[in-house]
């Protein structure tokens, strides 16, 4: 269960440490961790606004109906990448 608001570290991005926000654009499988434990979200982001991408969350891994919209954006504490659905 995912928690609507609340901040999850985004651990990968296709497999990898995530290098830039620009990277979250386009289709993408990220794993995020927070309060509710280890999550992989696989969708769609758009390009970066306002210095942040929003990704849209896909049922059947990637593909069809949207579950949910996460907000990506750089770590308050500049170190990494946070998400919030």
């Amino acid at each position: 269960m995912i928690v609507s608001g609340v901040p999850y570290a985004v651990t990968e991005l296709e497999g990898k440490e995530p290098a830039t926000l620009e990277a979250f654009a386009g289709p993408i499988t990220m794993h995020t961790q927070g309060s509710t434990g280890d999550h992989e979200i696989c969708g769609d982001g758009e390009d970066v606004h306002d210095g942040v991408v929003r990704v849209h969350e896909k049922d059947h891994h990637g593909t069809g109906k949207d579950v949910r919209v996460w907000a990506v954006s750089a770590s308050p504490d500049e170190d990494g990448f946070v998400a919030a659905g």
